[in-house]
């Protein structure tokens, strides 16, 4: 999921007016909706209206994890939007979604927010800043981009030329979903470093050295809604010939504060 690159500078809630009516947008910073629109269901996520942006305590209990969905689509007028959706989700998730970070390269407040949130965002690009302006005037909370000495993980080879891997002949990156495994095609080692940051919850570094693109795949086979689990991602590793080494580097972090 990636958004645009275009950024429009948020100062506050008359600004954000302003830069509206000038594109002939109206859009709602802070409806009411209907509750049939945080719906577990990816498909009636999908008919939830455009123009809407929500953030708000959250009115659930269940599902008891949380829930969340994302998807791009285009109006008739040919308009890329990217649709967003929490329900009951830590602050932590909120700022994920809305700073497009990685959990694990996440640093919180000592103190944060208690209780869950449910956000909605349907409203047309450029949405992040325009969503990132409603956590700090509804949660009180924004975030910046800082290098830290961090705990991470190095993804390395266990031998020069990790088996699981095939040199690519094809032209075009893709990664589908067959028979219970992920087949990624003309990609970089470096490309399941996200994948594995998800599973193990902290930082991976890659340190493999490969720089060619490769044809490998990923078996699919547990059932936790977080991911694998630290024995299974080890062995996805040592099936690619791949192993996690602890190290400690300056990395990249989203700083979470509190400005009220």
């Amino acid at each position: 999921m990636a958004w645009t690159k275009t950024r429009i500078t948020v100062t506050g809630a008359m600004v954000l007016a302003v830069i509206a009516s000038a594109v002939g947008v109206k859009w709602r910073f802070f409806p009411s909706v209907k509750d049939e629109y945080f719906k577990s269901s990816y498909q009636q996520f999908q008919k939830v209206p455009g123009n809407l942006l929500v953030v708000r305590p959250t009115h659930y209990s269940l599902p008891a994890n949380g829930t969340s969905f994302s998807a791009g689509t285009r109006s008739p007028s040919g308009q890329y939007m990217m649709r967003l959706m929490g329900r009951n989700v830590p602050l932590e998730q909120v700022m994920a979604t809305a700073y497009q970070c990685n959990l694990s390269r996440m640093v919180l407040p000592t103190v944060k927010a208690t209780g869950n949130f449910d956000f909605l965002v349907t409203v047309p690009d450029p949405s992040p800043e325009r969503f990132k302006a409603a956590i700090r005037k509804k949660l009180g909370y924004t975030a910046h981009l800082e290098k830290r000495d961090t705990d991470v993980l190095l993804l390395e080879t266990r031998t020069p030329d990790p088996p699981g891997l095939k040199v690519s002949a094809a032209g075009n990156g893709n990664v589908s979903y067959k028979n219970g495994k992920y087949e990624f095609t003309h990609m970089q080692p470096a490309t399941i470093t996200g994948f594995l940051e998800y599973a193990l919850k902290r930082p991976v570094l890659d340190r493999t050295g490969l720089t060619n693109f490769y044809d490998f795949s990923v078996e699919m086979n547990w059932r936790r809604p977080d991911g694998p689990d630290q024995k299974t991602t080890e062995k996805i590793l040592d099936d690619l010939g791949f192993k996690l080494e602890p190290g400690n580097e300056p990395v990249q972090m989203l700083v979470v504060e509190k400005v009220r």
